[in-house]
């Protein structure tokens, strides 16, 4: 099989980036595999990003046109299959072989940032539907999307595959220090939590549960990811970007200190990563919606980290494949979060303990994950030609 992955589209720097680059050269490992091409954006920089060193069959193709362009219909001209990893935001166009795409999550519609009108949420729920009515096949990353499309676009949704992939991103822990120039930024002690800005991923909320919990000064707030910089932005000099001028104003309104009570580190590299989380006190996941789970929790568990996660059905789900103790909190209550730092501040040898304890729990592969997308592939294709 020749499979084309199409992602012309930037798709996102954390977990979406982190999933193409450990499923791409799982599904060329798989038997039978002839040719992977990735079509992707210039701008996300992934052939610098990825070895693929011994995956002679994989091809990466920097394009960001068309897909019924020439150029896009020469790319296509010798693939089986097209899988559009990424189709939150492009408007579908039409393919002539067998389609697949993944929906990640349904969070522009289950939660509605405060500066987008119904008519922008509409147009997104209707790209969406373009997706899912024309596409071969449609996998989901948890039941709980399942369960989310159903509810959003009715019962053609029962046919999607889920093909969870909240497992461990990388397999590479060895790591026990970050960089220096990193490590000189760092408070000894720290409670991290590695996310982008985007509204639904509630640092509101956790700023606010912070300045109620009273052993802040002592384990500070280490925040990274995408634009978690611009909160070092002084007032008038407003970062010119939704949502952050926000999180500038509450923490000057309720009295956290940068670089005292919160860092925002900003995006770091894959390197530090893994001994960034390894060194933290506890990772909170404060999320109001995720799609098929966190890789930053699962990376935390892995390192015996005790980890501090919104009570949300996505992450009871991905959290039943674990046995170590969470601090559960309600994400829309600042008080139930600065509850549970401390109710795991105060019985820390505990929560550590159930950390360490689990941090060889089982857990699938991501070969197992590229075996079932292939599955669905070869599904895809005889149920366009009509072999099924």
């Amino acid at each position: 099989m020749r499979i084309m992955i199409w992602c012309a589209n930037l798709i996102s720097a954390g977990g979406g980036a982190r999933l193409l680059s450990n499923l791409l050269p799982a599904m060329a490992r798989q038997e039978d595999i002839d040719l992977v091409r990735l079509v992707i954006s210039s701008e996300t920089r992934f052939k610098e990003r990825i070895d693929i060193t011994g995956c002679p069959n994989i091809d990466i193709v920097y394009f960001s046109g068309s897909i019924q362009s020439p150029e896009g219909n020469a790319l296509l001209a010798d693939c089986h299959v097209v899988y559009f990893f990424w189709p939150h935001g492009p408007e579908y166009v039409k393919v002539h072989i067998p389609a697949i795409c993944t929906f990640h999550d349904t969070t522009v519609m289950d939660f509605v940032p405060h500066y987008l009108t119904g008519a922008v949420v509409q147009q997104c729920w209707r790209i969406s539907k373009d997706w899912i009515d024309n596409m071969t096949s449609v996998v989901v990353s948890s039941h709980h999307v399942k369960s989310r499309l159903i509810e959003h676009f009715g019962p053609q949704c029962n046919e999607a595959h889920v093909v969870e992939h909240a497992i461990l991103p990388s397999a590479n822990l060895t790591s026990a220090a970050v960089s220096a120039d990193l490590a000189l930024r760092l408070p000894q002690e720290y409670v991290v939590y590695p996310s982008n800005v985007s509204p639904h991923k509630n640092h509101y909320n956790l700023l606010l549960a912070y300045s109620k919990f009273t052993e802040s000064s002592k384990v500070p707030l280490v925040l990274f990811g995408y634009n978690t910089e611009l909160m070092h932005s002084v007032p008038p000099h407003w970062p010119d970007h939704l949502y952050v001028p926000t999180l500038i104003s509450l923490m000057n309104r309720i009295g956290l200190r940068l670089d005292e009570d919160v860092y925002p580190m900003g995006f770091i590299s894959d390197a530090d990563v893994i001994p960034l989380v390894r060194n933290a006190q506890a990772l909170i996941m404060p999320s109001l919606s995720e799609g098929g789970g966190s890789y930053p929790v699962e990376e935390a568990l892995r390192l015996g980290v005790p980890v501090l996660c919104s009570d949300i059905p996505v992450m009871r789900e991905h959290l039943a494949r674990h046995s170590a103790d969470i601090v559960w909190f309600d994400p829309e209550s600042p008080d139930s979060i600065a509850q549970a730092l401390s109710r795991l501040f105060a019985n820390y040898a505990h929560y550590k303990a159930s950390a360490v304890e689990g941090m060889n729990d089982p857990s699938e592969s991501w070969d197992d994950v590229a075996k079932k997308y292939i599955h669905v592939f070869r599904l895809a294709y005889m149920k366009h030609y009509g072999t099924v």
